[in-house]
C-alpha cells in the first residue's frame, strides 16, 4: 500500500509531497489545482509502462494531428511548466518503508538510439527489460524514457517513441494494466470490455456485489445477466419489467459498474478514480461508499479519488467513521507566500469538525 508520494516537475507541480494515504483516500480542491495530475502522478508510479502515458494522453484528449505537425512537443504536457529540461521525478514510499521511484526525461536527439533498437532482435528486447513503441514513422524526433528504481535497484528502463508522423496512429485500445486502474470522470467502457469484466466476476461467485452497487443507483434492479448475441452486452432487469441492456441505464450506471467491477476482479491492486460523485445522486452516496468501504477491505484494494461534492464528502465521512483508521482526505490547496500546491491531510473526525463548522473542504 503507497503511504507517500513525492513528485517533482509533473504538469502543475514543481513540487509536491503527500504523506499518510490510508486504504481509502478522498482528494479534494479547487478546479485546476492538480486532483487530476496527483492520480495520474499515482498511476504513472503503479504502472510506468508504455501504455500508461498512451491512455492519459487519450484520457487527456490530447489530439493525433497535434503530434504528427509537432512532434518534439508531444511530452511537453507532462512537465511543469512544459519543462522538458529537468526530469520529472515521482517517488512513494511503501507501507514497508521500501521505496519506488519512477524517473521520466525526454531525448530530443535519439539516432544512436533508434540504431541500436534496430539491431536488436525481439528476444534481446524482452530480456533486456526495453520496450519501445513506434509509431510507424522512419523519422523518429523524439524519445521519452521510464526509468524505475526499488530501493536504489534498477529494476528496468521503458522506452515511449514519438515519430514525425506522430503518436498513436491507430485506434486507441485501452490497455489492460494489472495493478493499477485509472477511472477518468468522463469515458464510457465499451459494452463488450464490461461484459467481460462481469463474467469474470460470477466466474468468481461475485455478481452479487455488483447487483448491490447497481442497486446503490436504483433499487428497483433485481437482476443482472449478460449475452452474447452480437456484441456481448450486460442486461439489467428491473422488477416487473423486461431485461433492458447497461447502456440504456445511463452514464452513472455505466460508470458504477466500471468501478465496481474493477474492485471485485482485482484484488491486491490501486484504483484511481476521478470525480467519483459523477452520475451518483446525494441520497445513494452513503450506500454507495458502504459498499465501496467493504470491498476494498476485503480485497485489498488502495482507493484514490478525487470529488467536488460536499455530500459525496459527507458520505465518505458517515460511512468511513464505521471502519477505524481505514480512510483519510486530502485538501489540495496553494500556499499564500509561495504560491505552490501543497495538501493538508485530514482524519475524519478532523474533516467532520471542519465540516460542522462550516470549513472550507472542497473547490467550485
Amino acid at each position: 500500500m503507497i503511504k507517500n508520494i513525492e513528485i517533482k516537475n509533473f504538469r502543475c507541480f514543481d513540487y509536491l509531497k503527500v504523506s499518510g494515504f490510508e486504504k481509502i483516500n478522498l482528494i479534494s480542491g479547487k478546479n485546476n489545482i492538480g486532483k487530476t495530475a496527483l492520480l495520474e502522478a499515482l498511476f504513472i508510479n503503479s504502472s510506468p509502462r508504455p501504455e500508461t502515458i498512451i491512455l492519459l494522453r487519450h484520457i487527456r484528449r490530447e489530439q493525433l494531428s497535434y503530434s504528427k505537425s509537432l512532434p518534439e512537443r508531444t511530452w511537453n504536457n507532462f512537465f511543469f511548466h512544459q519543462d522538458k529540461n529537468s526530469n520529472l521525478v515521482i517517488e512513494t514510499t511503501l507501507e514497508n518503508q521500501s521505496s519506488k521511484i519512477v524517473e521520466i526525461c525526454v531525448d530530443e536527439s535519439v539516432e544512436d538510439f533508434l540504431e541500436e533498437t534496430d539491431e536488436q532482435d525481439s528476444e534481446d528486447e524482452i530480456k533486456d527489460n526495453i520496450i519501445s513503441l513506434f509509431s510507424g514513422g522512419e523519422s523518429v524526433r523524439s524519445v521519452m524514457h521510464l526509468k524505475t528504481r526499488i530501493n536504489q535497484g534498477e529494476a528496468f528502463k521503458t522506452s515511449i517513441i514519438s515519430s514525425a508522423k506522430g503518436l498513436l496512429a491507430k485506434d486507441i485500445k485501452i490497455p489492460d494494466i494489472k495493478n493499477a486502474f485509472f477511472i477518468p470522470s468522463f469515458l464510457r467502457v465499451s459494452s463488450k470490455d464490461l461484459t467481460i469484466e462481469f463474467d469474470k466476476a460470477r466466474l468468481n461467485e461475485r455478481d452479487d456485489e455488483v447487483l448491490r452497487a447497481f442497486q446503490a443507483i436504483d433499487s428497483s434492479i433485481v437482476e443482472v445477466e449478460s449475452f452474447s448475441i452480437g456484441e456481448p452486452t450486460v442486461y439489467l432487469k428491473r422488477k416487473g419489467e423486461g431485461r433492458l441492456p447497461l447502456s440504456l441505464f445511463g452514464d452513472a450506471i455505466n460508470r458504477i459498474a466500471d468501478i465496481i467491477l474493477r474492485l471485485v476482479n482485482n484484488e491486491n491492486s490501486i484504483l484511481l478514480i476521478d470525480e467519483i460523485e459523477n452520475g451518483i445522486h446525494h441520497s445513494n452516496q452513503v450506500y454507495f461508499w458502504t459498499i465501496i468501504y467493504k470491498l476494498a477491505n476485503d480485497l485489498n484494494v488502495q482507493i484514490f479519488a478525487t470529488t467536488h461534492s460536499l455530500e459525496m464528502t459527507k458520505a465518505f465521512i458517515k460511512t468511513g467513521l464505521e471502519y477505524q483508521n481505514t480512510s483519510a482526505h486530502f485538501e489540495l490547496t496553494r500556499q499564500f507566500k509561495t504560491d505552490r500546491i501543497v495538501a493538508i491531510r485530514r482524519d475524519l473526525d478532523t474533516l467532520d469538525y471542519g465540516i460542522s463548522h462550516n470549513k472550507e473542504v472542497r473547490g467550485e
